[in-house]
C-alpha cells in the first residue's frame, strides 16, 4: 500500500513537471514569436526609409548613345539582302567582312580585348 501511495506521488509529481515543462517551452516560443515580429517590422520600417530615400534622389539610369550604328546597320542590310538574294548560306557568308568590323567596333567600345 505505501509503494502504491509513492508510485502515485511520483506520478503525480512526473506529470507536474512534464506540465510545467510543456508550459514554459510554449511560453519561450511565444516569445521567440515575438520577437520575430517585433525584428520583422523594424527592418520593414528600415527598408521603407530605405526605399523614400531612393525615390527622393529620383534615380534615372544612365542611358548611354547608341555606338556602332552604323556598323550594326551594314551588318543588318547584309544579311537582309543576303535573305533576298536566293543564293543560300552562301549569301550569308559574303557578310563576313562586315560582322567582323561590327564585332571590332562592339569589342572597343565595350573595352572587351
Amino acid at each position: 500500500m505505501l509503494e502504491a501511495k509513492m508510485r502515485a506521488d511520483f506520478e503525480k509529481q512526473r506529470r507536474d513537471l512534464t506540465d510545467a515543462f510543456v508550459a514554459q517551452q510554449q511560453e519561450l516560443a511565444s516569445q521567440q514569436v515575438i520577437n520575430q515580429l517585433t525584428m520583422e517590422k523594424t527592418e520593414s520600417a528600415n527598408l521603407e526609409t530605405q526605399i523614400a530615400a531612393l525615390k527622393a534622389q529620383q534615380y534615372t539610369p544612365k542611358n548611354p548613345a547608341a555606338k556602332c550604328v552604323d556598323e550594326e546597320g551594314a551588318c543588318l542590310k547584309c544579311y537582309e539582302d543576303a535573305a533576298k538574294s536566293g543564293k543560300g548560306v552562301e549569301a550569308f557568308l559574303e557578310c563576313r567582312a562586315v560582322v567582323e568590323a561590327y564585332s571590332l567596333c562592339a569589342k572597343a567600345s565595350t573595352g572587351i580585348p
